[in-house]
């Protein structure tokens, strides 16, 4: 019997699938700055020109590599989820966010790592699902206790106040500058953590507790934004 003909729709998503599938293969072998979108239609068997249908150049498969990513992060860190408690949500969070991390850790190089020379990520197609864990961080911490405008590290500049609020509002959340910059410290804190762990920062000894460091983390973070 003769195969039913695939639809456009099933041929454009099989061929997203199998740049997605070698393209990130291409990342854990050579790296983001040598991707190439001739060796993945190689690896596809099909030509050149049907692969810039699709992608037109490494740039846009950078992208298309990265929103994928961003996605898939924030689909299986969200999805995990469960509690409702915020103390609980946040380390669900964390953990989340850390488990991915070293399962995938060629991914997360490509969405925190060193930028990847020459290109700059758009920002229409990447700021969405980028910043999607970013804003759950956020809500959580904004139903803690107030920080204290000042506090240890000293005033908010009005320029930063605003920029803080730009961004929260961006999120449809309504918050004080001086949470906001707790936020953002502690989101810092979490994505370098990580990091280190990943790039092998820590060295091989601390390497080992990286999820035991990540849990002081949490629990650090829990009691600075009265989270329990």
């Amino acid at each position: 019997m003769d195969r039913p003909r695939r639809t456009h729709a099933e041929a454009r998503a099989q061929m997203r699938e199998g740049i997605l599938r070698l393209g990130n293969a291409q990342l854990a072998e050579v790296g983001a700055a040598a991707l190439s979108v001739r060796e993945i239609a190689r690896g596809l068997g099909v030509s050149s020109s049907a692969i810039y249908r699709h992608v037109a150049s490494r740039d846009e498969l950078l992208t298309l590599l990265l929103v994928d990513t961003y996605t898939e992060l924030a689909d299986a860190t969200l999805g995990a989820m469960k509690s409702e408690a915020l103390g609980a949500r946040l380390a669900e969070l964390a953990r989340g966010m850390r488990g991915w991390a070293v399962r995938n850790p060629e991914r997360w190089a490509l969405a925190y790592g060193s930028p990847v020379p020459g290109y700059a990520a758009p920002a229409e197609q990447t700021t969405g699902p980028g910043t999607r864990v970013m804003a759950v961080f956020l809500m959580v911490l904004a139903q803690g206790a107030p920080i204290e405008s000042g506090g240890a590290a000293g005033p908010i500049s009005e320029r930063l106040a605003a920029e803080l609020s730009a961004g929260a509002a961006e999120f449809g959340i309504d918050v004080d500058p001086a949470l906001a910059a707790a936020a953002l410290e502690a989101w810092t804190g979490l994505i370098g953590l990580i990091s280190a762990e990943v790039f092998g920062q820590l060295g091989p000894d601390l390497a080992r507790h990286g999820a035991e460091l990540l849990e002081r983390w949490i629990a650090a973070t829990v009691a600075r934004f009265d989270l329990a």
